[in-house]
């Protein structure tokens, strides 16, 4: 037996051996290893340690598997070098370069700018992460998805929902704890997405990325892809995934130059510092109206991010320093939870832009090249499943690569990267195009809201005053209260049981508040839970009261209002000078952690104006319940009026001309 068992090619330097790939073995080489097998059966005393026959052929079976297998590590090594270009370092380039990384795979990843984030630059706000999205990324890498999680800021634990716009009450809350929780995922987080693309592009490498390198063109051979950059450099890999964004060349080049979809909507955000005194029971809020909707949510670090969404054509120009003008303009009259995050939050930090969307097509590739994430289905922010849609895009487009690469070490084949995408594009197709759909529907929900008869009638609209809840947001609550249960179930929960690499567990500080299901059961729970400081604000342009007060929470303490102080009562006295303030009008306590009026069989009255608009006359020694954003009014006139308002914060005392976005700021 002459032949040699094994051989090694070498590297192009002399100087180093390449001892990864690996010759297949021929017949007889394998025997002979086989019979060098048996040999060492035997002991080195003689042939006293002869193994019977039955011994060496069980010996000769395990070193041939054993063999088998280390050629088929071999053939892997050597195939799992194919080359992966990405065009785009965004959240779905990145995320998808990572995956492919992990799988093995040579990735290459071109940017324009890394140090910006497509579409708005830096001062982009925060990005949502539900359970879905978060899922997949603990699929493709444990430590990458800690270290996000860990940067986020937890909304899914608490209450998040629908309300309206004007009175601010609850409409539709949303379960999104549930659904995680019950299937072993983590919950909904929002991050920085500066902070989420740079762990991210840590977790890459640095060495994979090519920043400034902008993909303008790119040919397809039918063996290879080379991508032409803006310098004019070339670069040649085995397939190319355009990651890069709404704008797409490389879509462009595939299918042609395409205009992106026009929503109707322009939308301003900003994010401000400033921290609800409901915070640690709700996490994000939508709030409706009639072709106009605003939405809030906690960002963590005391800061609250928003957006403001407005029906009108597209390329609208505000004036400079116009655009929070014109926002307390289409927003005037709304409850104080919209107007406080607008007075709080700096002209210079608002930013403007039209909201477009890309209709998912049948196909979404050709030969080599395939599209990911806003480059085939860039979707409207409502669902807040754009960015999630491309983290689930990345991770199944690995796994299909990975799938096409183990068959073709199985079969002795050339990897078939084009029926691999196929299988990408046929796996991704229906999700996608369904969430796209409910992200474009819950746009027209939420602008087509009506909360009373005469809204968006023109010459009815006086029937509003009437308070007439309108059909439609009766009939519309009973559908959202059956629907979107299932909704959330399904886009939450994803294809989390078809993933790969993760363990179905949620992490340990995930943990919704005990009273989270009370809270959704009950508005007066939730209401419980406000922590801040309650104060009386001079409300109306007649009022006759000058200064802000500020109510304890000391149930032995009450407040009493009247025209003249009574000093052998306990409590805080408070004196209103006017002929419609009795001497002893009406007295404020507070009890179970929530605020009380009493009238004290005052002449002319004590009436509070709820968030809806209704007016009542309070019941004499009877205690009435207020809320926040209420108005009282000790008097008919309507000249001694205070607006309920809680702040965390104290504020410094306010004269009545003084407006409550001063207030708001003073605090």
């Amino acid at each position: 037996m002459g032949s040699t068992p094994f051989c090694y090619s070498t590297n192009p330097s002399p100087s180093k051996l390449d001892f990864t790939r690996t010759h297949a073995f021929s017949p007889l080489a394998k025997q002979f290893y086989l019979d060098l097998s048996s040999l060492a059966g035997k002991s080195g005393g003689g042939l006293s340690g002869v193994r019977s026959p039955r011994t060496l052929v069980g010996v000769k079976a395990a070193a041939a598997t054993a063999l088998v297998e280390e050629e088929k590590r071999e053939v892997v090594a050597e195939k799992k070098k194919s080359r992966v270009l990405v065009a785009g370092g965004g959240i779905g380039g990145l995320v998808f370069a990572l995956a492919a990384k992990k799988k093995g795979f040579d990735v290459l990843v071109f940017e324009k700018d890394l140090s910006a984030i497509r579409g708005e630059g830096q001062y982009r706000g925060p990005i949502q992460i539900q359970s879905n999205a978060l899922a997949a990324l603990e699929a493709i890498d444990t430590d990458v998805a800690e270290e996000v999680m860990e940067a986020g800021c937890i909304t899914g634990d608490r209450i998040n929902g629908l309300v309206d716009g004007v009175s601010g009450t609850w409409y539709v809350k949303f379960d999104t704890f549930t659904p995680a929780a019950s299937r072993g995922l983590p919950v909904t987080r929002v991050i920085s997405r500066m902070t989420l693309q740079q762990i991210l592009a840590r977790a890459v490498g640095e060495e994979i990325i090519r920043n400034e390198s902008n993909v303008v063109d790119f040919e397809d051979s039918g063996d290879k892809v080379t991508v032409v950059l803006e310098n004019g450099e070339r670069y040649e890999g085995d397939l190319l995934v355009g990651a890069d964004g709404i704008w797409s060349k490389v879509r462009n080049n595939l299918f042609g130059r395409s205009e992106a979809t026009y929503s109707g909507y322009t939308c301003y955000t900003g994010i401000a510092d400033f921290v609800p005194a409901d915070i640690e029971s709700v996490g994000y809020r939508v709030f409706l109206g009639h072709k106009q909707y605003f939405v809030s949510s906690d960002v963590g670090g005391g800061k609250m991010q928003w957006y403001a969404f407005h029906e009108e054509p597209a390329g609208g120009v505000d004036p400079p320093n116009g655009m929070k003008k014109r926002l307390f303009d289409i927003f005037e009259g709304w409850c104080d939870n919209v107007l406080d995050l607008l007075h709080a939050t700096e002209e210079d930090a608002i930013l403007r832009r039209d909201i477009y969307d890309r209709t998912p097509s049948f196909t979404w590739g050709k030969g080599r090249v395939t599209l990911l994430g806003d480059s085939i289905h860039a979707m409207q922010p409502n669902m807040g499943q754009g960015g999630c849609m491309a983290i689930e895009d990345s991770y199944q487009l690995a796994m299909e690569l990975e799938g096409a690469w183990k068959q073709s070490v199985e079969t002795n084949t050339p990897v078939d990267v084009v029926s691999s995408l196929k299988k990408y594009e046929e796996s991704r197709r229906l999700r996608v195009a369904i969430i796209h759909g409910m992200a474009r529907m819950a746009a027209i929900m939420a602008s087509t809201y009506k909360a009373y008869l005469g809204v968006g009638l023109g010459p009815l609209s006086f029937l509003t005053k009437f308070r007439v809840p309108h059909p439609g947001r009766v009939g519309g609550r009973f559908f959202i209260d059956i629907a979107m249960p299932l909704m959330l179930n399904w886009v939450l929960g994803g294809n989390s049981e078809k993933l790969e690499g993760r363990s179905p567990s949620c992490r340990l500080t995930d943990k919704a508040d005990d009273r989270l299901r009370e809270w959704f059961e009950d508005n007066d729970a939730l209401e419980r839970t406000i922590n801040g400081e309650w104060y009386l604000i001079p409300h109306g342009d007649d009022s006759s009261v000058k200064e802000t007060i500020r109510l304890t929470k000391d149930e032995d303490q009450p407040c009493i209002i009247g025209s003249e102080p009574d000093q052998d009562l306990p409590g805080m006295h408070i004196v209103i000078p006017s002929s419609q303030v009795s001497k002893m009008h009406a007295r404020v306590t507070y009890k179970d952690g929530a605020f009380f009026l009493m009238d004290l069989g005052s002449e002319h009255g004590t009436y509070v104006v709820d968030n809806e608009g209704r007016r009542y006359r309070a019941s004499p020694n009877y205690p009435a319940r207020f809320r926040s954003s209420d108005i009282i009014e000790f008097g008919s006139d309507k000249k001694a009026a205070f607006r309920v308002k809680v702040i965390r914060t104290t504020p410094k005392s306010t004269s009545k001309n003084e407006s409550n976005g001063k207030l708001l700021q003073a605090a």
